[in-house]
C-alpha cells in the first residue's frame, strides 16, 4: 500500500500532521497517553476528526531508539478498516520537529 505522510513536533510539544493512501487522507493528532502504566503501553493517542467534528481515537505511536541511536516513533494507525503501521523519521535534511511518515515492509 503507497502512504505517505508528515507530522511535525510543535513548540508546546504538541505532534500534528497527516497521513494518506489512494484511499484515505486524514489529518492527525498524537497526545501523550494519559493511561501510559507500564513501558509496553503506548506513548501517545492517534486522533483525528470526523465529518462532524468529533475527535476520535485511530491509533497509537511508541517512542522508540534505533541501533544506530536515532529517535523515532512507531505508529500503528486504523483507516477504512485496515490497520496501517508507520515509522516516523527524521533525516539531517528535515527541519527540527518534522518527521516523515514510511510505511513498514509487509
Amino acid at each position: 500500500m503507497a502512504i505517505d505522510g508528515k507530522i511535525t513536533r510543535t513548540d508546546d510539544d504538541a505532534i500534528t500532521g497527516w497521513i494518506a493512501s489512494l484511499t484515505f487522507d486524514v489529518d492527525i493528532t498524537l497526545t501523550k497517553n494519559p493511561h501510559k502504566a507500564k513501558e509496553t503501553h503506548p506513548d501517545f493517542e492517534i486522533t483525528t476528526r470526523t465529518p462532524r467534528n468529533r475527535v476520535i481515537r485511530i491509533g497509537s505511536a511508541w517512542e522508540q531508539t534505533s541501533q544506530k541511536g536515532n529517535d523515532y516513533l512507531s505508529l500503528s494507525v486504523m483507516v477504512n478498516g485496515q490497520q496501517v503501521r508507520v515509522n516516523a523519521l527524521r533525516s539531517d535534511e528535515d527541519p527540527e520537529g518534522e518527521y516523515r511518515l514510511v510505511p513498514l515492509a509487509a
